[in-house]
């Protein structure tokens, strides 16, 4: 980062709060979550290790608020989709951003989880993280019923139905961030899996499902 940008956040909290952030990200892209250390974050955004305390208690806050505003990212961006093209349209995009996201922050949640142990669930911060997975799950759940309704289908009624599409979009995920399928192009990945996921989850509106 150049010496013009550094001065420029030196007088702006909320640019320097910025600057830490994308270090961070940076930082968990190149060398994951053992790699963020608050030592290697001030030497990335080129701030004193002093200044980042003024903002993050640890690199476990730092990490917690990249993953908390990912989710908040990410409802916003389902919120905003349209429903009118039905349930694969709606999914197909979802998906890259969704890949967008777990690159970015969503991988390394596993590591994070193990490291930190029982002193994670002790933090106050993990509640709002809590808080908004389920604001982004439950608009996730609203955005596909409304999909469903608009091309004459419903989902199913099972509660298996948003962990089974979650758990789905985050293998896709995966699979395009590390390239575990390099002989496939994206696009068509997220193409099958879209039209496959609204295959299974949706009944014709009004239709009786299996044992009623």
């Amino acid at each position: 980062m150049g010496e013009s940008s550094n001065r420029s956040a030196y007088g702006d909290p909320e640019a320097r709060r910025r600057q830490t952030l994308d270090a961070a990200a940076a930082l968990l892209d190149e060398g994951g979550y053992t790699a963020l250390t608050i030592r290697s974050v001030a030497k990335r955004a080129g701030i004193s290790v002093g200044l980042i305390y003024q903002y993050f208690v640890d690199k476990h806050d730092l990490f917690i608020t990249l993953l908390n505003e990912s989710q908040v990212e990410s409802r916003s961006f389902v919120a905003a989709l349209p429903r009118d093209q039905g349930v694969a349209a709606l999914l197909a995009q979802i998906m890259p951003e969704a890949a967008r996201q777990w690159g970015r922050v969503g991988r390394f949640a596993a590591t994070w989880r193990d490291i930190e142990g029982e002193e994670r669930a002790r933090r106050e911060s993990i509640h709002e993280v809590r808080r908004t997975a389920k604001e982004y799950n439950d608009t996730f759940h609203a955005a596909l019923r409304e999909a469903a309704a608009a091309e004459g289908q419903a989902l199913r009624r099972d509660p298996a139905v948003l962990p089974f599409v979650l758990s789905t979009v985050q293998g896709v995920s995966d699979t395009i961030v590390h390239r575990w399928a390099p002989e496939l192009d994206p696009a068509e990945l997220i193409e099958f899996t879209s039209v496959s996921l609204s295959r299974t989850i949706t009944v014709p509106a009004g239709a009786p499902e299996h044992g009623e």
